[in-house]
């Protein structure tokens, strides 16, 4: 069964920085528009990896007979 690594995550968080820091270093270095692809990979991937871990759902309602 796959469970949740902190480890797993904050490699796959390091390569995301590291992807789009590299992508805006080369776009203001080179000036060339093929460094935007690593800049909105990375977000895009940052966006993803924010939806897998940060619960955005109310918690869920107490049952009747619990009370």
């Amino acid at each position: 069964m796959l469970s949740f690594s902190w480890g797993a995550f904050l490699v796959y968080l390091a390569a995301l920085v590291l992807m789009t820091l590299g992508g805006i270093i080369g776009l203001i270095e080179y000036r060339h528009w093929a460094f935007l692809a690593p800049i909105l990979m990375g977000l895009f991937f940052f966006y993803i990896c924010w939806e897998a871990v940060v619960e955005t759902q109310p918690t869920p309602p107490r049952s009747k007979s619990g009370q």
